[in-house]
């Protein structure tokens, strides 16, 4: 890859990226431990269907982000312009009607589910047992919270520090665990711990907005002027924005709601499992695509967003298939030493847990990086016809092949975004390289041979048992992280 010319500073860049991995890895590490240690306590206490409440609670907090209406990636690009300008009083306005827009649309969805709650539709809609729907109605209100504590920290990921955010979230994450252990073991029920969790999650980023002077940014007589033509507004210009994320629930948590509706929640809580399972490549292992927003946004030439684009791809890709190979080989192994034997892994589950896993972390490679190069309506069009395409084969493919089938059949909308790569190639090319090898294959060559080794290790591994798994997982993170550190060197970065 060319070095980026003198006006482009790449290792502020590099660094935002590494400390956004770190955060985000440990972030992962946080919520993998708490799935890890309470999901066989929630089992024990309260049997597949009520672990299979929990999960559609859950999936439930995740899907809530269609309630930012696009409101969230929309506040973050137009603060990165107007911080960009320099014009402290359209940042101010931005974040103050992010925030109160969102406020207002988290309101009206909450009476929404206790009407849909009363009137008896969720129970019916997802088999739930007694007083599920009660409870989500209560992940409903404090997702709410959540997410709107989630907006006040926009200003931040406007300036590219991601990695606080990520910390925060990290923090919340370590804070629920004891608390909601304690819950289950004392014999609480599913609402205490959704409730408990969700507090864990949102005080850290009330403190992050306070210690960083946040909410100094709120000019409160905006207040006394804003109106539902304001929130109207800000949604219609947050439209395209608001379909990613729909496009993006769609073809993820939603199916947990899919599988409950067609099997009912015990099949759901099986589901969730490996949908979490798949979310270390799909979310973790991506989340250095969520730096290009605001870098290609601000990016000066056609140099920088590409030499941007091509560090963030590079980690994405590193990450993402280093931990596609540990689920191609090693699901049903590390399924084994998890639950003891309590869930039957289907046949062939890890080949779909793979699958799944690189379709998600490429297509947020791909939205994200349209959203940061004002492509975000070709962006949304493409993942809405991912999403759609990935519905139809989730559902054949489960009545064909079961969970794993679910999960090919999922992955299938992913040949949808073809168009919005090569539009991405062209805005990132220099001469002779606007094409889809050029900006998505050569970047990989140099992570191959760290590949091929991998999967003979994890490949022989497989064949010896838990010490085997456990042994090849080593190494393979080992190689990783000797791959990350040649990323970081000078010379890789240089050319390619």
């Amino acid at each position: 890859m060319n070095s980026p010319g003198k006006s482009s500073n790449p290792d502020p860049y590099r660094r935002e990226l590494l400390w956004n991995q770190l955060w985000q890895a440990l972030n992962f590490a946080s919520k993998a431990a708490f799935l890890l240690l309470l999901t066989p306590m929630m089992i024990s206490q309260w049997g597949s269907i009520g672990y299979g409440l929990f999960a559609l609670a859950s999936s439930l907090l995740v899907s809530m982000a269609l309630l930012d209406g696009g409101i969230r990636s929309l506040t973050r690009i137009q603060m990165a312009d107007a911080a960009k300008r320099g014009d402290s009083v359209a940042l101010k306005r931005i974040y103050t009607q992010g925030l109160l827009t969102f406020a207002a649309v988290s309101l009206a969805a909450v009476v929404l589910s206790a009407l849909l709650s009363l009137s008896g539709c969720l129970t019916a809609w997802f088999h739930l047992p007694k007083d599920g729907a009660s409870i989500l109605v209560l992940t409903v209100f404090c997702t709410a919270i959540l997410m709107t504590s989630i907006l006040a920290l926009e200003p931040l990921a406007a300036k590219g520090n991601l990695s606080t955010l990520k910390a925060a979230n990290t923090c919340g994450a370590l804070i629920a665990i004891p608390l909601c252990a304690l819950l289950v073991f004392l014999g609480a029920g599913v609402g205490p711990v959704i409730g408990v969790y969700s507090a864990s999650m949102t005080i850290p980023n009330l403190v992050v907005a306070y210690r960083n002077g946040l909410f100094a940014l709120l000019p409160w007589h905006e207040l006394e002027r804003f109106h539902a033509g304001t929130a109207l507004n800000t949604l219609r210009a947050g439209i395209w924005y608001y379909l990613t994320t729909v496009s993006l629930i769609a073809k993820s948590h939603a199916l947990t709601f899919l599988v409950s509706a067609i099997a009912g929640p015990a099949e759901a809580g099986i589901f969730y499992i490996l949908l979490r399972f798949s979310e270390i490549i799909s979310n973790v292992a991506s989340t250095s695509s969520e730096t290009s927003l605001a870098s290609l946004k601000a990016a000066s030439n056609t140099e920088e967003r590409r030499a941007f684009f091509m560090q963030s791809w590079q980690h994405v890709a590193l990450f993402s298939i280093q931990g596609a190979l540990v689920f191609l080989f090693l699901t049903k192994q590390l399924l084994a030493i998890w639950l003891h034997g309590e869930i039957t892994a289907p046949s062939w589950i890890g080949l779909g847990l793979a699958v799944f896993g690189l379709s998600g972390a490429f297509s947020k490679v791909a939205i994200n990086s349209s959203m940061g190069l004002d492509l975000i309506r070709y962006g949304a069009t493409a993942g809405l016809g991912e999403a759609l395409l990935g519905i139809l084969g989730a559902y054949s493919g489960y009545h064909v092949g079961g969970l794993t089938g679910l999960l090919l059949g999922g992955s299938l909308g992913v040949i949808c975004l073809i168009p919005i790569m090569k539009m991405i190639s062209r805005d990132c090319a220099t001469i002779l390289k606007g094409s889809l090898t050029h900006l998505w294959i050569l970047p990989l060559k140099q992570l191959l041979p760290g590949f091929l080794i991998s999967t003979l290790i994890l490949w022989t591994s497989s064949q010896h048992g838990s010490l085997g798994c456990l042994i090849g997982l080593s190494l393979t993170i080992g190689i990783t992280l000797w791959d990350l550190r040649r990323l970081h060197s000078c010379k890789t970065q240089s050319k390619i």
